[in-house]
This record gives C-alpha cells, structure tokens and sequence, in this order.
C-alpha cells in the first residue's frame, strides 16, 4: 500500500538535492525513517557519481509519430563522453542525432545533465511503500514553463520508479514517465516520454 509524503520537507528536500545535494539537519531527521540520504536518490542522475554501467530505451510519442532512441551510459569513460546514442528507430543514429543527444545528455561538469534542468523548476513529491518503507516513485511537476530540449513546455508531469538494491545499499532509476504539454505554433500538444533504464552493472 502507497501514501502520499504531503510534508514539505520531503518535497524540498528531493528537489533541492538534485542540484546542490545540500542535506540539513532537520531534512536528514525527517528522513531515518526511511533511510534516504542525498547520495542515494542523485548518485545515479549525477554523471560524475554514476557507479554503474546501463542500457536506456527511450520512447516518445507526438500525436501517431512514435520514435525510439536507444543508448548506453558507461562510467568508466571521460565525464562528457560516458553517454552514447546507439540507435534511433532501429537504425544507426545521424551525426544530426549525435549532436542534440550529446547537447542534452552529456556534460563536462560535475553536475545533472542538461536533460534533467527542468527539475529546478518542479515541486516534488516521494511515495513510499508503509510495509517495506521503501521509496517508490517521485512525481515533479513544473510550477512554471519550462523548456525541455527544444520544447516549450506548459504543464509537466513526471514520475521517476526507484528500485531499491539490497546488496549495495542504494536506489537505482527503473523508469521514468513524462506527460507534457507543449506549446507549437499557438496550440498545445500532447507529448509522451517512456524511459526505460535496463541491464545495470557495476563496475570498480
């Protein structure tokens, strides 16, 4: 069974440490409960704290237009370098796919990829499960106009699925479902993201 965390403090604090991973003390005592630290909600969104290597499938649906990206994330390689598209609809990706993947995945700063800045502008909200206390999901939804890649984007709503791994005492992304609205040509549109991340491993 699911409840909904309707205390500020878990909102702000999900939020706030996406960017800055800044904990106090009164966040920290709010969360024991449910043993969640900065560190273990960012370590994989951050590229530079990433530990595992990990498939992502990503599908977006515009009206009847469909179209599916897949790649692969590897924190061995070079902060900048550690994202790579693999294939756009089946087939080889163009250097014109290249070039907006990179722009919006990687980074050479030690910080949240461009794909995820949005969030800045986003209240959040963490849904844990009362029997395991284990987080589930967040959702984030925009307080204001966003843009995301290319898109101006009106009403957002996102919805992150954690998978809690036992052995290394941390949370690992399992999905993640973004429905927007976007204003084109003087009319909003409906846009669905699915990202899928699979095959996790770590590696030393």
């Amino acid at each position: 069974m699911k409840f909904r965390m309707k205390h500020a403090f878990l909102s702000v604090f999900l939020i706030s440490t996406l960017f800055s991973c800044a904990e106090n003390e009164a966040v920290s005592k709010k969360l024991e409960k449910y043993k969640i630290t900065a560190d273990l909600l960012t370590r994989n969104l951050k590229d530079a704290d990433a530990e595992h290597f990990f498939h992502l499938k990503s599908t977006l649906v515009n009206g009847e237009e469909v179209k599916i990206l897949e790649s692969t994330f590897d924190p061995t390689r070079d902060i900048g370098e550690r994202w790579n598209l693999v294939s756009v609809d089946g087939a080889g990706p163009s250097a014109a796919d290249h070039r907006e993947f990179d722009r919006t995945h990687n980074t050479k700063r030690k910080s949240l990829p461009k794909k995820y800045s949005f969030l800045g502008d986003c209240q959040g909200l963490a849904y844990f499960n009362k029997q395991t206390e284990r987080l589930e999901k967040a959702e984030f939804v925009n307080k204001k106009p966003v843009k995301i890649k290319f898109l101006n984007v009106s009403s957002l709503d996102m919805v992150v699925h954690f998978e809690f791994y036992e052995e290394e005492g941390h949370y690992l992304i399992k999905s993640e479902e973004l429905d927007m609205e976007v204003k084109l040509l003087g009319q909003l549109l409906p846009i669905k993201e699915n990202n899928e991340y699979i095959n996790y491993r770590k590696v030393d």
